[in-house]
Protein backbone atom coordinates (compact mmCIF):
# COMPACT_ATOMS: atom_id res chain seq x y z
CA UNK A 1 0.00 0.00 0.00
CA UNK A 2 1.56 3.33 -1.03
CA UNK A 3 1.56 6.57 1.37
CA UNK A 4 -0.27 8.50 -0.74
CA UNK A 5 -3.39 6.20 0.00
CA UNK A 6 -2.83 5.01 3.27
CA UNK A 7 -2.78 8.77 4.29
CA UNK A 8 0.16 7.53 7.01
CA UNK A 9 3.60 9.78 6.32
CA UNK A 10 6.44 7.64 4.87
CA UNK A 11 8.67 7.88 7.50
CA UNK A 12 6.02 7.73 10.60
CA UNK A 13 6.79 3.78 10.92
CA UNK A 14 10.66 4.64 11.55
CA UNK A 15 10.11 8.21 13.54
CA UNK A 16 7.50 6.37 15.95
CA UNK A 17 10.28 3.65 15.99
CA UNK A 18 12.94 6.36 16.95
CA UNK A 19 10.59 7.65 19.43
CA UNK A 20 10.03 4.51 21.64
CA UNK A 21 13.31 3.50 21.97
CA UNK A 22 14.00 7.23 23.55
CA UNK A 23 11.37 6.77 25.35
CA UNK A 24 12.60 3.23 26.53
CA UNK A 25 15.92 4.24 27.63
CA UNK A 26 14.80 7.66 29.15
CA UNK A 27 16.30 7.72 32.42
CA UNK A 28 13.22 7.42 35.23
CA UNK A 29 12.98 7.71 38.56
CA UNK A 30 13.98 4.22 40.61
CA UNK A 31 10.52 4.17 42.12
CA UNK A 32 8.96 4.87 38.67
CA UNK A 33 10.95 2.56 36.58
CA UNK A 34 9.05 -0.64 37.51
CA UNK A 35 6.00 1.13 35.87
CA UNK A 36 7.32 2.22 32.19
CA UNK A 37 5.17 1.20 29.36
CA UNK A 38 6.56 -1.20 26.75
CA UNK A 39 6.91 1.55 24.21
CA UNK A 40 8.64 -0.86 21.91
CA UNK A 41 6.14 -3.41 22.59
CA UNK A 42 2.92 -0.68 22.06
CA UNK A 43 5.10 0.98 19.00
CA UNK A 44 4.82 -3.22 17.48
CA UNK A 45 1.46 -3.97 18.06
CA UNK A 46 0.19 -0.45 16.95
CA UNK A 47 1.94 -0.84 13.14
CA UNK A 48 1.49 -4.30 12.80
CA UNK A 49 -2.62 -3.70 13.33
CA UNK A 50 -2.64 -1.03 11.46
CA UNK A 51 -0.02 -2.12 8.39
CA UNK A 52 1.79 -5.01 8.58
CA UNK A 53 4.04 -4.86 5.87
CA UNK A 54 5.64 -1.86 7.14
CA UNK A 55 7.18 -3.23 10.11
CA UNK A 56 6.36 -7.03 10.06
CA UNK A 57 8.56 -9.77 12.46
CA UNK A 58 11.61 -8.77 11.10
CA UNK A 59 11.02 -5.24 11.89
CA UNK A 60 10.14 -5.59 15.24
CA UNK A 61 12.94 -8.24 15.69
CA UNK A 62 15.78 -5.51 14.75
CA UNK A 63 14.17 -2.88 16.78
CA UNK A 64 14.34 -5.33 19.79
CA UNK A 65 18.12 -6.00 18.59
CA UNK A 66 18.96 -2.14 18.43
CA UNK A 67 17.06 -1.72 21.78
CA UNK A 68 20.00 -4.70 23.17
CA UNK A 69 22.44 -2.66 21.55
CA UNK A 70 21.74 0.47 22.50
CA UNK A 71 20.49 0.05 25.85
CA UNK A 72 23.52 -2.55 27.11
CA UNK A 73 20.69 -5.59 27.73
CA UNK A 74 21.74 -9.44 27.15
CA UNK A 75 21.81 -9.80 22.62
CA UNK A 76 18.86 -11.44 21.91
CA UNK A 77 16.44 -10.10 24.83
CA UNK A 78 14.51 -7.43 23.69
CA UNK A 79 14.84 -8.85 19.96
CA UNK A 80 13.06 -12.23 20.99
CA UNK A 81 10.14 -10.66 22.88
CA UNK A 82 9.41 -7.86 20.50
CA UNK A 83 9.46 -10.87 17.86
CA UNK A 84 6.34 -12.99 20.26
CA UNK A 85 4.80 -9.81 20.18
CA UNK A 86 4.74 -8.92 16.62
CA UNK A 87 4.08 -12.70 15.71
CA UNK A 88 0.81 -12.24 18.64
CA UNK A 89 -0.11 -9.14 16.44
CA UNK A 90 -0.52 -10.40 12.99
CA UNK A 91 -2.32 -13.37 14.61
CA UNK A 92 -4.75 -11.00 16.49
CA UNK A 93 -4.80 -8.15 14.22
CA UNK A 94 -8.28 -9.50 12.76
CA UNK A 95 -9.16 -9.76 16.49
CA UNK A 96 -8.46 -6.21 17.38
CA UNK A 97 -10.34 -4.55 14.56
CA UNK A 98 -13.54 -5.64 15.54
CA UNK A 99 -12.96 -5.49 19.80
CA UNK A 100 -14.25 -2.66 21.46
CA UNK A 101 -11.85 -0.49 23.10
CA UNK A 102 -11.43 -2.31 26.08
CA UNK A 103 -10.96 -5.86 24.88
CA UNK A 104 -8.13 -4.12 22.92
CA UNK A 105 -6.60 -2.70 26.01
CA UNK A 106 -6.66 -6.18 27.65
CA UNK A 107 -4.99 -7.58 24.37
CA UNK A 108 -2.79 -4.81 24.84
CA UNK A 109 -1.79 -6.12 28.42
CA UNK A 110 -1.73 -9.49 27.52
CA UNK A 111 0.76 -9.48 24.29
CA UNK A 112 2.73 -6.58 26.37
CA UNK A 113 2.94 -9.24 29.99
CA UNK A 114 4.13 -11.76 27.33
CA UNK A 115 6.54 -9.32 26.41
CA UNK A 116 7.98 -8.65 29.68
CA UNK A 117 8.05 -12.42 30.81
CA UNK A 118 10.20 -13.32 28.19
CA UNK A 119 13.18 -9.96 28.44
CA UNK A 120 13.10 -11.41 32.48
CA UNK A 121 13.24 -14.88 31.60
CA UNK A 122 16.16 -14.45 29.52
CA UNK A 123 17.12 -12.08 32.13
CA UNK A 124 17.06 -14.65 34.59
CA UNK A 125 18.61 -17.38 32.30
CA UNK A 126 22.18 -15.18 32.11
CA UNK A 127 22.43 -15.04 35.99
CA UNK A 128 20.29 -11.80 36.58
CA UNK A 129 17.07 -12.74 38.84
CA UNK A 130 14.04 -10.56 39.26
CA UNK A 131 12.93 -10.91 43.08
CA UNK A 132 9.23 -9.88 42.44
CA UNK A 133 7.19 -9.38 39.91
CA UNK A 134 6.85 -5.42 39.91
CA UNK A 135 7.65 -5.55 36.13
CA UNK A 136 4.62 -6.68 35.75
CA UNK A 137 3.13 -2.96 35.97
CA UNK A 138 4.84 -2.02 32.92
CA UNK A 139 2.21 -4.01 30.98
CA UNK A 140 -0.32 -2.46 33.29
CA UNK A 141 0.64 1.45 32.13
CA UNK A 142 1.09 -0.06 28.26
CA UNK A 143 -3.15 -1.21 28.38
CA UNK A 144 -3.60 2.39 29.77
CA UNK A 145 -1.94 3.92 26.92
CA UNK A 146 -3.21 1.95 24.58
CA UNK A 147 -6.48 3.79 24.33
CA UNK A 148 -4.62 7.19 23.21
CA UNK A 149 -2.03 5.53 21.02
CA UNK A 150 -5.08 3.48 19.02
CA UNK A 151 -6.87 7.26 18.70
CA UNK A 152 -3.82 8.90 17.07
CA UNK A 153 -3.55 9.16 13.11
CA UNK A 154 -5.68 9.56 10.49
CA UNK A 155 -8.05 6.24 10.66
CA UNK A 156 -7.36 4.84 7.21
CA UNK A 157 -9.58 1.51 5.56
CA UNK A 158 -7.28 -0.57 8.16
CA UNK A 159 -9.26 0.86 11.12
CA UNK A 160 -12.65 1.47 10.01
CA UNK A 161 -14.02 -0.80 12.06
CA UNK A 162 -12.16 -0.06 15.65
CA UNK A 163 -15.01 1.48 17.82
CA UNK A 164 -15.80 2.72 21.37
CA UNK A 165 -18.23 0.53 23.70
CA UNK A 166 -21.28 1.93 23.58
Amino acid sequence: MSTARSGEFPLAVGFSGLIALVLSLMALPVWLMAARPDWLGLWAIYWITRQPARIGMGGAWLAGLLMDVVGGAVLGRHALALGVVAYASLILRGRMHIYTLPQQMALVFLVTTLDQLLCHWVQNLSGHSTPNLSFLMGPVASALLWPMLAMIGARDATMQSWRLPH
